[in-house]
């Protein structure tokens, strides 16, 4: 399978360089004075509508604008908007939360493999994480806004190949930039303070490691690239073909004896898993569905790469500060007594899977909102956000109260350790909490993301990390001795102050101005990358 199979079903030219978007570029232009026209008939925005199967049980309702605000609180609509945003979530949500199906067996292998290698697999995590992992999977939100919008905002679906090729585009630059902090690792982390035999291990692991990092960022964009398109069923049908690939992985270099290599596994599990992510979902482009949208390698990828840059490092500034926000704990946790290290393990689980839920949804919701801005639907894009966040609320609040009527039989889950147990029904109601206004933040940052907004998200993230949870949980831990609560205590105020200042910014937002941005982003795109290509 190459790439010029999915040129070819695109219908483009075979060096990709031609002119793709000239001829269209005079056609959108008319065609955007000709939808003002029609909106109130739907007659132009029906027919984008239903190409972008956002829902794919939509009915033909769906494919039009609502009438008036009036239609906002019409129990039929709020139904069908919120049935529809729960389907398109569940298969993201359930690819989400099945990364666990590998980390659990690698956690049990390399636990065999002694204190050291446990201790390395956490510093990995760790290092990982911070010095790239997690900013990486924040540059595919470029995506998640640009793609949603443009798929129903032109008919010339080509240009979200464009936005593809310069995502992928830039990830190899910042890839490229970080891979020395990968490779010096072991005397980086020597200088940290960490023992020689941990640091050679995770260092060795750590050169091999990124490879995955830099697979996973390109499975991560070309899933975006879907998603886009209201194609969801990729992200699950490659979780059935892939982890039992990952499984046989594992037990070849971590469990069976006589082909176990050690620790060094790690990474190579994780390699071949990510190569086989890739693989799949390149197949599963260029024979199955998401080719339309591909124009082929275009040079109009190298140009006008500011709105791209600008929204990806945005999204990665999100997630490295929220990952921060709860590293935050793990480091005050080891100036802690060994218990409490070990309940808040627990406790970080616990809230890392309401973040996994919630980011599930929040891809739907951004996706969802982002096509009706696309099509110039301003009702049904209020619609949208309205019962994206009801459906937070609810959902994650549930969550939360099942959390505290069970903090009692919780524990007995995890551990044997009665100190460890009775820490942890002190501290759930923190987590059962913080897990609830973090999901909900979640759903706020996908709407936000529709909007092309993650400037505005990062900073307030920023602002909430550095102007919050870092006094507070020091407050709290140096001057009233809370030890673990006071560093949950300052996380949560963090995510409180987040929970509103999004808020905000979601209840005082122009929505017919963001549909004029959205289109004037669109056609400004299409006539640069239509002049490039005539310079070509």
């Amino acid at each position: 399978m190459s790439v010029s199979n999915v040129s070819h079903k695109a219908g483009s030219t075979a060096s990709g360089s031609s002119s793709h978007f000239t001829p269209l570029l005079s056609h959108h232009v008319a065609e955007e004075e000709a939808d003002r026209e029609t909106t109130d008939h739907g007659s132009t925005h029906d027919q984008n509508f239903q190409r972008s199967r956002s829902f794919s049980s939509s009915s033909n309702a769906d494919a039009r604008d609502l009438a008036s605000t009036h239609d906002l609180l019409d129990i039929d609509n709020v139904k069908t908007e919120a049935v529809g945003l729960l389907l398109a979530a569940l298969p993201i949500v359930v690819s989400t939360m099945s990364r666990m199906l590998l980390m659990l067996p690698i956690m049990a292998a390399v636990g065999r493999l002694g204190t050291t290698a446990l201790a390395s697999m956490n510093l990995l995590s760790i290092y990982s994480g911070l010095g790239g992992a997690v900013p990486l999977s924040g540059m595919p939100m470029a995506l998640d806004s640009l793609c949603s919008q443009a798929f129903t905002g032109t008919k010339d679906k080509r240009l979200l190949g464009i936005y593809l090729q310069r995502t992928l585009l830039l990830c190899v630059c910042v890839q490229a930039a970080i891979y020395p902090l990968w490779w010096y690792a072991t005397p980086i982390c020597r200088f940290l303070g960490v023992s020689d035999d941990i640091a050679l291990t995770t260092g060795r692991m750590l050169r091999l490691y990124f490879v995955s990092v830099v697979l996973i960022s390109f499975y991560e964009s070309l899933m975006s690239f879907l998603f886009a398109q209201g194609i969801r069923r990729a992200a699950v049908l490659a979780k059935l073909v892939c982890v039992p690939v990952g499984w046989l992985a594992i037990w070849v270099f971590l469990v069976n004896e006589s082909t176990a290599i050690g620790i060094i596994g790690v990474p190579c599990v994780a390699i071949i898993t990510g190569l086989c992510f890739n693989i799949f979902a390149l197949i599963f482009i260029s024979r199955l569905g998401g080719y339309q949208c591909w124009g082929g390698w275009s040079r109009s990828a190298l140009s006008d790469l500011k709105p791209v840059t600008k929204l990806a490092l945005s999204g990665s500034t999100i997630t490295f500060f929220e990952t921060v926000a709860l590293h935050m704990i793990d480091l005050g946790v080891l100036f802690l007594d060994a218990p409490s290290m070990a309940a808040h393990a627990i406790l970080s689980a616990i809230s890392t899977s309401t973040w996994a839920l919630g980011t599930g949804f929040a891809i739907a919701a951004c996706n969802r909102i982002g096509n009706l801005l696309g099509a110039a639907m301003l009702h049904r894009a209020q619609l949208a956000v309205y019962t994206a966040i009801g459906i937070a609320v609810v959902a994650f609040t549930v969550l939360g109260c099942f959390l505290l009527a069970k903090k009692r039989s919780i524990p007995s889950v995890f551990t044997d350790d009665p100190e460890v147990a009775d820490i942890l029904v002190a501290h759930i109601p923190w987590a059962a909490v913080s897990g609830t206004v973090q999901g909900i933040n979640v759903a706020l940052n996908g709407i936000l993301r529709s909007q092309s907004r993650q400037s505005l998200i990062a900073r307030i993230r920023v602002a909430s990390f550095t102007i919050v949870a870092v006094p507070l949980s020091s407050v709290a831990v140096a001057v009233f001795h809370c030890r673990l609560a006071g560093l949950w205590f300052g996380y949560l105020a963090s995510l409180i102050a987040t929970l509103f200042a999004q808020l905000y910014y979601v209840f005082t937002t122009n929505w017919q101005l963001e549909i004029e941005r959205c289109r004037n982003c669109i056609s400004k795109a299409l006539l640069r990358a239509s002049l490039v290509d005539e310079d070509g």
